[in-house]
């Protein structure tokens, strides 16, 4: 298995669906350290051997910071010496270690191909399932954006929140987003939570990807450098919604927010001091 680090492209290109590549490994998921193999689902297809594949650079998104991973396939763009070309179907993307490749779980069709010193360094192709990306980005980008609106009225006095939220864990995920703060949000604030995302929404602000050193991204961004700072070497990565606010994240988003559809605030609950926020975007 390869230990080099892999550039993820999708940092910087979070529209490039489709990315030629070399291979730079390929093992069964079961030589993974016993430590690793449960951080990966098994594959739906319980009859193939789950293979790991890594590549020096992926144009697929790592699951983490409250964001899935992509699915998609990665092929062959020209024949193997043996003249096999199989399919290698993505259903589960990780990086276990910063400083370690990108590992790309999934399995082989229509056979399992007779490994050799000779597969690795031969091209492929990767493609990322277009629907799931972009879902996962309007998801990400929306959580942002509820997060935003939160802010800009707390700081405000408005709605009744208090001056002093702070913001908390995030989740993604396909019907099982949110949005946490710390501090307590009252539940007649929805409604008005929901106009200032409409309004933010509505003047279809750009979504920028910044590289920012620690120093800029802790004064500029609205949580500090808490949350999913990624970065590339000393840099974080930041996403910034119409200059109006910033994060620390290193997730895919849409280039704008009419892309997004539309935000609905679905629900707001508290414990112990903390407010979660759900969320889920629809079609406009």
């Amino acid at each position: 298995m390869a230990d080099q680090r892999t550039d993820p492209v999708y940092h910087r290109e979070g529209q490039m669906y489709a990315h030629n590549t070399t291979l730079s490994s390929i093992a069964p998921l079961s030589s993974l350290p016993a430590s690793t193999q449960p951080l990966f689902k098994p594959p739906p297809d319980t009859t193939k051997t789950p293979y790991i594949l890594t590549s020096p650079s992926t144009i697929f998104h790592a699951q983490g910071g409250g964001q899935p991973s992509d699915v998609g396939t990665i092929t062959l763009t020209s024949p193997t010496p043996d003249g096999n070309d199989p399919k290698f179907t993505v259903h589960q993307v990780r990086k276990v270690d910063a400083s370690a490749a990108i590992l790309h779980l999934g399995t082989f069709a229509p056979e399992e191909p007779r490994f050799t010193d000779a597969e690795v360094g031969l091209e492929v192709k990767q493609a990322v399932d277009v629907p799931t990306r972009v879902l996962h980005s309007r998801l990400h980008t929306a959580g942002h954006v509820l997060g935003l609106a939160i802010h800009l009225l707390s700081r405000a006095g408005e709605a009744g929140l208090p001056r002093d939220l702070r913001d908390g864990k995030a989740s993604h995920y396909p019907g099982a987003a949110f949005v946490e703060n710390i501090g307590l949000i009252p539940g007649d604030a929805k409604a008005r939570i929901q106009d200032k995302v409409d309004e933010l929404v509505a003047q279809d602000l750009g979504v920028a990807i910044h590289f920012w050193t620690g120093e800029e991204a802790g004064t500029k961004c609205i949580s500090g450098l808490d949350g999913a700072a990624v970065g590339e070497g000393d840099e974080v990565r930041v996403v910034d919604i119409g200059g109006l606010g910033s994060y620390p994240c290193g997730g895919t988003h849409v280039a704008c927010l009419k892309e997004l559809g539309r935000v609905v605030v679905r629900g707001i609950k508290r414990q112990k001091g903390i407010s979660k926020v759900s969320y889920e975007v629809v079609d406009a």
